[in-house]
């Protein structure tokens, strides 16, 4: 059995350890539609997509809809582009405003490279 001060560090290390960030894409391949979005926690957000699409809540509804047609079987979660920390640990909120403005810039990037509107994805032009 692990002692206490072991599973505090142990805590304290994961809450201060970088999760994985950048942008990613919902691919349904079932008709080739895209959805892009860009998050400091990649695993998270897809976990989050996963529910809101399973409780049939998701704000996107063409997504929801795709996703009740087709199944979640025909959906492939990608990591289109990663942000490399600079640091080891994440000391305060701080840490993470920097790449938290680095992300929509990155998600604009995809967005012109893929194009995910109409016949090829899930986001309205703008």
């Amino acid at each position: 059995m692990m002692d206490k001060a072991k599973r505090k560090e142990l805590g304290y290390n994961y809450a201060h350890t970088h999760r994985p960030m950048g942008v990613y894409r919902i691919l349904n391949t079932g008709n080739d539609k895209s959805y892009v979005g860009s998050s400091l926690n990649l695993d998270g957000v897809w976990n989050k997509h996963k529910f809101m699409l399973g409780i049939k809540s998701h704000d996107n509804k063409e997504l929801q809809a795709d996703w009740n047609e087709y199944g979640e079987a025909s959906f492939t979660f990608e990591i289109l582009e990663s942000i490399k920390p600079e640091e080891d640990f994440v000391a305060d909120v701080q840490d993470l405003k920097k790449y938290r403005d680095r992300l929509p810039e990155l998600e604009e990037k995809w967005m012109e490279k893929l194009a995910p509107y109409g016949e090829r994805g899930y986001h309205k032009q703008k």
